[in-house]
């Protein structure tokens, strides 16, 4: 699975260096805003993609005595770094967008530019298809953010194509604004792969609905009377889970192991759990 996530680690990687060249020279010949402030957004993506594969190689490590629950947040790092270099992109984007929509001595772009746009909007959407795939076939937070980001970046093609497409029919604000368009979009999507990066290296767990699911498997445990405490902490996209639960207090101390034992069997054996503690404590309200 690790081996499959790179893949398209190295996929993304390979195609942004393409397309940050490709832009960049078209948007300096062809004289496009729009196209030259989608070049250095994927430039940006080059180093996103860069720190994605870290990520997927340092959270294979295992775990050790400094990380006892494994490397698997190092994917979130990558996501947040992935997220930074997307909202500083977004600025410099909008920057030079805004200068030039303030200037008066503006063209519209050649005509031919449009096609590299489209071609790129093309060439995204499969490699976000591509890559979606593997992220939910490999369990990877950070490949899936890479995904969601060459979405983003698909769409953002499609708006620099209508921004040169419209200069092309004399409404020379189009490509500037277009770039605008660009900049705005990446923040958006920054802001969304920073967020989620940020809950889960700050020991954030998953949400109600999935605590209540798992306190439902812990309840049906033969032995179990009730869960006094159930908490899950995110590691990339599996969770970590500590739950305490109550039995009978006139468990000997082997009846109780042996349902703790169940408990971590049951919980285990569910998609997306990594690791489970499970702490006896007896039920006094029983008798």
């Amino acid at each position: 699975m690790a081996e499959t996530g790179r893949k398209g680690a190295w996929l993304s990687i390979g195609v942004y260096c393409l397309l940050t060249a490709a832009k960049l020279t078209v948007g300096w010949l062809a004289g496009s805003q729009a196209i030259a402030a989608d070049g250095v957004n994927n430039a940006t993506d080059v180093l996103g993609s860069v720190a994605v594969l870290l990520g997927l190689i340092i959270a294979q490590r295992p775990a050790d005595e400094e990380h006892r629950y494994g490397h698997a947040r190092a994917e979130g790092v990558a996501s947040l770094v992935v997220a930074t270099i997307m909202g500083l992109a977004s600025l410099e984007v909008a920057r030079s967008a805004f200068l030039s929509l303030l200037s008066t001595d503006r063209a519209a772009p050649e005509g031919w530019s449009l096609w590299v746009a489209v071609g790129s909007a093309a060439v995204l959407l499969a490699i976000y298809a591509y890559n979606l795939r593997l992220a939910r076939r490999c369990g990877s937070s950070a490949l899936e953010s890479a995904a969601y980001d060459h979405l983003s970046d698909a769409l953002i093609s499609l708006g620099t194509a209508a921004g040169v497409a419209g200069s092309g029919l004399g409404w020379y604000w189009a490509d500037p604004v277009a770039g605008l368009a660009v900049a705005a979009l990446v923040a958006r999507t920054a802001w969304s792969v920073g967020r989620e990066a940020a809950h889960m290296l700050m020991d954030g767990g998953p949400d109600q609905e999935r605590i209540a699911a798992l306190e439902g498997v812990v309840s049906g445990v033969e032995g179990v009377c009730g869960v006094q405490d159930l908490r899950a902490r995110l590691l990339g996209n599996r969770v970590a889970v500590d739950v305490t639960v109550l039995v009978p207090q006139h468990m000997s101390v082997v009846e109780a192991h042996a349902v703790a034992d169940r408990v971590e069997h049951a919980l285990t054996r569910l998609a997306g759990v990594h690791t489970v503690q499970v702490h006896v404590e007896p039920d006094v309200k029983a008798g």
